[in-house]
């Protein structure tokens, strides 16, 4: 952390208004972006009213409690506090989400190929049937799961930042849902 990144937290945390005015300058549109980003992410459709409510959350969480979430960042294992505070913005984003309604996954029609133009044969439609049934089946929270880390390829270490989980809790939750995969596919 930055000495100038030191003094500014400082002052926020002291209750100086103009450390906290220069903090929401420097930071704001960090936050905003993070937001747009976190919910196109999400398929959801970024709104410049959600994305201007979460925004004024996201620094609203930043003062609760004497700027209690401030004064808990400590700038160790080589975490900036911009990525820190993408890493508040992004889970201000994924609770609103969490509220609205549950999480969906979008299958697509076709798997991903080496080939050019795979033929569309039964045998690959009723695979995909198959996966896509198995993928129903799960809980919007391991459907979100199956999305960041199978789709999207995001690290564990992100996934668990976003599932609000200790990343070995990400490796436990994959471990069950590719058992819980293999069983339905068995079945099917």
């Amino acid at each position: 952390m930055t000495e100038k990144e030191k003094a500014l937290l400082a002052g926020c945390v002291n209750g100086d208004k103009a450390a906290w005015d220069a903090f929401v300058v420097q930071y704001s549109a960090l936050v905003y972006h993070t937001i747009r980003k976190t919910l196109t992410l999400h398929h959801a459709s970024p709104q410049d009213d959600i994305v201007e409510d979460l925004h004024q959350n996201f620094f609203l969480s930043i003062c609760e409690n004497d700027f209690r979430k401030l004064r808990q960042f400590k700038g160790d294992r080589g975490c900036s506090l911009a990525s820190w505070l993408r890493m508040i913005a992004s889970r201000v984003t994924v609770d609103f989400l969490r509220l609205k309604q549950p999480p969906t996954v979008e299958v697509p029609v076709a798997l991903a190929s080496d080939q050019p133009d795979p033929p569309n044969t039964l045998v690959d439609r009723e695979e995909e049937r198959q996966i896509a049934k198995a993928l129903d089946g799960l809980s919007p929270r391991d459907r979100l799961f199956v999305d960041l880390h199978f789709y999207r390829g995001l690290p564990p270490e992100e996934v668990a930042t976003i599932l609000n989980v200790s990343v070995a809790a990400v490796y436990t939750l994959k471990s069950r849902l590719m058992d819980k995969l293999r069983e339905v596919l068995k079945k099917a």
